[in-house]
């Protein structure tokens, strides 16, 4: 099944916003074939870190003119069931990478990132860059 759209990490998001010249190509493209997704704690882990009103207004408009993907309780849930199936392998991740590759597998979306806990996930296209 063909991915069909891109779902954009943290970590993306805070290099394409500081300028870095070949994630905001990347991103653009992306941006202007409309295949971009973000979800509440990308969101929420990218507000937390900026400093001034003019900043915070300019990151959460960027994101919100991306598609937006509503979390549902069985998102939640589904997650929970994931983290614990990791967990008893030996792999525990964070509750937010837990989500955003669950949200991924789902929606059919590929994850592009620096973290290498994605490609931990089972199931998820996973674009890891390199810094």
């Amino acid at each position: 099944m063909k991915s069909s759209g891109t779902l954009v990490d943290t970590s993306v998001w805070i290099d394409f916003l500081r300028g870095a010249p070949s994630i905001k190509l990347a991103l653009e493209k992306l941006i202007a074939r409309d295949e971009i997704f973000t979800a509440g704690p990308i969101l929420y882990e990218l507000l937390q870190g900026v400093r001034l009103p003019e900043e915070r207004k300019q990151v959460k408009e960027a994101l919100l003119s991306t598609n937006y993907l509503e979390i549902t309780s069985n998102d939640w849930e589904e997650a929970a069931l994931l983290s614990s199936t990791l967990r008893a392998q030996g792999i525990t991740l964070p509750m937010t990478d837990i989500l955003i590759g669950h949200l991924a597998k789902v929606r059919n979306l590929a994850v592009i990132s620096f973290d290498p806990h994605f490609d931990q996930i089972p199931g998820i296209r996973h674009h890891k860059l390199t810094p």
